[in-house]
């Protein structure tokens, strides 16, 4: 999810904005809202991994032989429970992390790709 839409991002951006290579600032927003969207996506299923993790524990300390519920019947439950929002519990906090951890992890990497690739262009130049 994340790198599909940081690729769709980022050479849209590069498209509207009329360059090859990627800028700090395409990178850095393409990041940001990439991983915001896999954020956003994924989330219900981390909240899923938790309820299952409780669970997990609850049937260890109870020596059950229960076996663990299915995402769906868990997923329901937590409708049923809390609504749909339920499945978004803690989305501003993980939107407050994921974002910007993206946004420089993408840019870093962007920058040191052109960095070192200009290096390698200037060697080729030196060579021939």
């Amino acid at each position: 999810i994340y790198w599909f839409n940081y690729e769709l991002m980022k050479s849209q951006l590069c498209k509207k904005y009329n360059v090859s290579e990627p800028t700090f600032k395409i990178s850095f927003s393409s990041g940001a809202t990439s991983g915001a969207i896999a954020a956003v996506l994924t989330l219900p299923f981390d909240v899923v991994k938790t309820r299952r993790q409780i669970e997990l524990g609850e049937l260890s300390a109870s020596h059950s032989r229960k076996t663990l519920t299915a995402t769906l019947k868990i997923m329901k439950r937590i409708v049923q429970e809390s609504g749909f929002g339920g499945l978004f519990v803690g989305l501003l906090p993980r939107l407050m992390k994921v974002a910007p951890a993206c946004a420089i992890m993408i840019s870093s990497y962007e920058y040191g790709k052109s960095f070192f690739r200009k290096i390698n262009r200037e060697r080729e130049l030196k060579k021939g």
